[in-house]
């Protein structure tokens, strides 16, 4: 030891002092860890918090929407505990208990706290059913004074018992002996407080259908739609809600046993709105089963158009397996395959001439989808209250400068009919121009304006949802981990992107803004779909509604959420993108001339301009750097390709010859840059 104490006490005085440096900064590092992983673990703990006060929000001012207000309270109060100065939870608590005090009291059903200037009342659980759903867009029945449930107690003592208790059987959502109370009540005196008992009545048949819709029990409800009709026949919503409910229905009746007939009644069905009850799914199994039956009686030609138009919806992998093998047959046997027949539609052109072609029964039965309208579930059921397409400007009541030669390049993305896979390519403009693998297993490219970071859908399965791609480190982060997240967007400082998705229990479609980076923060902004930001501005537009689910269309807001103003009112246009001088928002809509076609929308005056017009189907628009051009996906000629038609109006002209197939056409995104 002595030894050791001598060798020590010999060592010189610079490294010693070299040696306490180098603990004292070995000890600093470690604090410093332990310091960064705490902020790093705090910083995760709140953004889960906050994503819990967003997703809370949210369901409190649906459920208010619904009328649910006591649920709504707890919601509102969920998020107090979380945040306890949250301004939107104060503000809607007090906003309840304004209600509670004109009349709406907490604590009671949903037909008991309905704001008379609202839809009939309907239950909570049913709300989001399809036949429930069009009851929201039925007229209020009285003003407040005269409400069914406000109506003053009549003088008659024996009839006033019976309504008391039909009123009591109602507020307690106990449907069927609330009926049966009425109908004894309009069986002793027809004119006892007939309107309210017959508002009671209407409300309470809305309610049992939904319920039985809920339950699986379709004809049963449709009974009870039957019923309501009968005391309200102009109920047009509701009308056209229990159409639907007897399509699909008869399609069961088919179901397995004609397949030609159940592919005719989904197709119809998935035409009109593809997100109604579960037509999206069974059509591309119904189109699959199909053909599976012809190539087993040795028809392969006509299967491969049944396996082609099941891939158009739903792009599988032994899909793709079924079409190949199915197109091999039909070549060695000599034959060809059907050609897919459009849609029987009823076109405008420019000039205002109107041609109805036509399509016979035989060829319908088989026509595979070729459009569809992706309504929102807000949109359901109000059909008859769309009010009238605006006006269109003719091409040269506001005319453009000419647009010059388009170059550029575009980002697209296609399928591999050998491996299934997705991958997006950059394709210079014009007959020379090759593609480029941009990115592997992606769809739904967005690129940054400084072009050093491209957003797209991830199509791995371990990796579904949004993730962005460095063109020049090859670095891949993952934005969100839902797979149900789509078509991004950047804002205009790239730090954050927008989207859409239906990742919430409801289903229904939201729009969505996370930051730009690894489990980024996500915030709701509420209902609506397919969103673009203004290149310059903090202004979002999307496919969305009013708060009551009504006026439905193109609309705008800022990256918050707040200021919302509608720009367009026709249901079926979606896909809004803007200029780049933000002077303009180009569209897709299938609902303004028959099949899908282009449009321009001028942000300032709302005159909508028709771009294209072809019976073929044209969508997903994608403006060019300079403004004056639009590109946009055609199967023109039986072929997906890429074209492009000038902002200011004219022919459209063949842009690429993509490098595979899109597959679900509407699920893609394409964009233009330079």
């Amino acid at each position: 030891m002595k030894h050791i104490r001598d060798d020590a006490s010999r060592l010189p005085q610079w490294l010693l002092w070299l040696v306490g440096v180098a603990t004292v900064l070995a000890a600093a590092l470690m604090i410093l860890a332990v310091v960064l992983g705490i902020r790093a673990g705090q910083r995760q703990i709140e953004i889960q918090a906050r994503q819990q006060i967003g997703i809370h929000l949210q369901q409190a001012i649906d459920l208010r929407a619904e009328g649910d207000l006591d649920a709504a309270l707890t919601a509102y109060q969920t998020v107090l505990v979380l945040d306890p100065g949250n301004v939107a939870a104060v503000e809607g608590i007090e906003s309840l208990l304004r209600l509670a005090q004109e009349g709406s009291m907490l604590g009671q059903p949903a037909a008991a706290a309905q704001d008379p200037d609202q839809a009939p009342a309907t239950t909570p659980t049913t709300a989001r059913d399809p036949v429930a759903q069009a009851a929201q867009a039925a007229p209020a029945a009285a003003a407040v004074a005269t409400s069914p449930l406000n109506a003053p107690a009549p003088t008659s003592d024996p009839l006033a018992a019976v309504w008391q208790e039909a009123q009591d059987l109602y507020s307690s959502g106990n449907w069927e002996r609330a009926v049966d109370q009425l109908l004894a009540l309009q069986a002793r005196d027809s004119s006892y407080n007939e309107a309210q008992v017959a508002d009671l009545l209407f409300n309470a048949y809305v309610n049992l259908a939904a319920e039985n819709d809920q339950a699986g029990r379709l004809e049963e409800a449709l009974s009870f739609v039957d019923k309501a009709l009968a005391l309200r026949p102009n109920t047009t919503a509701l009308r056209s809600a229990r159409t639907k409910a007897a399509a699909y229905l008869d399609m069961l009746s088919y179901y397995g046993v004609d397949w030609a007939e159940v592919i005719a009644l989904l197709q119809e069905l998935y035409e009109e709105d593809p997100a109604y009850r579960d037509v999206e799914e069974r059509l591309p199994l119904a189109l699959i089963a199909y053909g599976d039956n012809l190539m087993e009686e040795g028809d392969p030609c006509r299967a491969l158009d049944q396996y082609a138009a099941a891939i158009e919806i739903d792009v599988q992998p032994t899909t793709f397996t079924k079409r190949n093998t199915a197109r091999e047959e039909c070549n060695s046997s000599g034959g060809s395959s059907i050609a897919i027949a459009p849609r029987a539609t009823a076109t405008t052109t420019l000039a205002g001439q109107r041609n109805t072609p036509t399509v016979s029964p035989s060829t319908a039965a088989n026509a595979a989808p070729t459009a569809q309208d992706n309504a929102t579930p807000a949109t359901q059921g109000v059909e008859s209250d769309i009010p009238a397409p605006e006006a269109e400007e003719s091409v040269a009541a506001n005319p453009l400068p000419v647009a010059g030669e388009p170059t550029g390049q575009i980002l697209y993305a296609a399928g591999n009919s050998d491996d299934g896979r997705s991958r997006i390519f950059a394709q210079t403009i014009g007959s020379g121009g090759q593609p480029r693998v941009v990115v592997e297993d992606g769809m739904q490219p967005a690129m940054r304006a400084d072009g050093k970071r491209i957003v797209y859908y991830n199509t791995r399965s371990d990796m579904a949802g949004l993730s962005s791609f460095d063109p020049d480190s090859g670095l891949v982060l993952r934005f969100t981990t839902f797979g149900e997240d789509k078509l991004p967007a950047w804002n205009p400082e790239g730090n954050r992107v927008v989207f859409a998705s239906n990742r919430e229990g409801d289903r229904r479609w939201r729009i969505y803004v996370a930051w730009a980076e690894a489990d980024g923060e996500v915030n709701t902004l509420g209902f609506g779909e397919t969103a673009d930001w203004h290149p310059f501005t903090d202004l979002i537009v999307f496919r969305g509604c009013d708060e009551t689910g009504n006026g439905c269309g193109l609309w705008t807001m800022t990256g918050s959420g707040a200021n919302r103003r509608s720009l367009t009112t026709t249901p079926a246009d979606s896909n809004p993108v803007w200029t780049p001088d933000g002077r303009y928002v180009v569209f897709m809509s299938n609902g303004r001339h028959g099949n899908y076609e282009l449009y321009r929308a001028d942000t300032s005056t709302s005159e909508v301009l028709r771009l294209t017009d072809n019976p073929a189907n044209d969508g997903i628009p994608a403006v060019s750097p300079d403004g004056n051009w639009v590109a946009f996906l055609s199967n023109r000629n039986g072929v997906w390709k890429i074209w492009g038609v000038p902002l200011a109006g004219g022919d459209a002209v063949e842009l690429i010859n993509m490098a595979g197939d899109p597959g679900s056409w509407l699920d893609q995104q394409i964009q233009w840059i330079e």
